[in-house]
C-alpha cells in the first residue's frame, strides 16, 4: 500500500510537470519512476512516449517515442496500454513517413530551381552574344564611305553568316526558355503536394494530442475513483 501510494505520488508529480509544458522535467520524473517502481513500467512507458511526440513539446523526438511504445508492446504483452501503443506507433510511422517525403520533395525543388537558375543563365550568355553580334554589324556600319565600298562583299557575307548564327540562338533560346516554364509548372505542382501532405502531419499531430487529453482525463477519473 505504501508503495502505491509513492507511486501515485510520483505519477501527479510528473503529471504536473506535463500541465506546466515543463517537458524535459516530465520525462526525468519518469526515468526516476520506472526505475523505483518497475511494476509500473507499462504505464510510464506510455506516458514517455506520448510526451516524446506531443504536438506541443517542441523538443519532440518521434523516435524516441516509437522506441518507448515498442518496448511496451514487447515487454508487457498484457497491457492495458497495449492497443493503445500500437495506435500510436502506426500514427507515429504515419507521421515520419509523410515528414521524409516532404524533405525528400523539397529537396527535388531546391534542384529543379537551380537548373532554373542555370538555365537562365544561359539564356542571358546568349542574349549577350546577340548584342555583341548586332554592335559590330552597326559599328561596321559607320564606318567611311570608302571602306564601306571595299568591304561591301565580305560584310554581306558576314551578316548572312551571323544572321544565320543569331536565328539559330534565338530558337536555343525559345527551348530554353519553354524548358525554364516547364520546370516551374513541375516546382508549383511539388508545393501543392508539400502544402497537402503538412496539412495531413498537422492533422495527425493533433490526434496525437487528443489522445493525450483523454489519456490525462482517464487518469484523473481513475483517482476519483473510491
Amino acid at each position: 500500500m505504501c508503495g502505491c501510494s509513492h507511486s501515485r505520488s510520483a505519477f501527479k508529480e510528473a503529471n504536473d510537470f506535463l500541465s506546466q509544458g515543463n517537458y524535459r522535467a516530465s520525462l526525468s520524473k519518469y526515468e526516476q519512476i520506472i526505475a523505483q517502481y518497475p511494476t509500473v513500467g507499462d504505464r510510464v512507458l506510455f506516458e514517455m512516449g506520448v510526451i516524446y511526440a506531443f504536438p506541443r513539446n517542441q523538443q519532440k523526438d518521434y523516435q524516441k517515442s516509437l522506441e518507448c511504445f515498442q518496448k511496451l508492446i514487447k515487454d508487457y504483452p498484457g497491457s492495458e496500454y497495449r492497443q493503445d501503443s500500437e495506435v500510436m506507433v502506426s500514427l507515429i510511422n504515419d507521421v515520419t513517413s509523410k515528414d521524409k517525403s516532404i524533405i525528400t520533395q523539397q529537396k527535388e525543388i531546391e534542384t529543379l530551381e537551380q537548373e532554373v537558375i542555370n538555365k537562365g543563365k544561359g539564356v542571358i550568355t546568349k542574349q549577350d552574344q546577340i548584342d555583341t553580334l548586332e554592335q559590330e554589324v552597326i559599328s561596321k556600319g559607320k564606318r567611311t564611305i570608302a571602306e564601306q565600298k571595299k568591304e561591301i562583299e565580305t560584310l554581306d557575307q558576314q551578316i548572312i553568316s551571323k544572321g544565320d548564327r543569331i536565328y539559330t540562338q534565338q530558337k536555343q533560346i525559345e527551348m530554353l526558355e519553354q524548358q525554364i516554364r516547364s520546370k516551374g509548372d513541375k516546382i508549383i505542382a511539388q508545393q501543392e503536394q508539400i502544402e497537402m501532405l503538412q496539412q495531413q502531419v498537422k492533422e495527425l499531430e493533433k490526434k496525437i494530442g487528443q489522445l493525450k487529453e483523454v489519456d490525462m482525463y482517464i487518469k484523473e477519473k481513475k483517482k476519483l475513483s473510491p
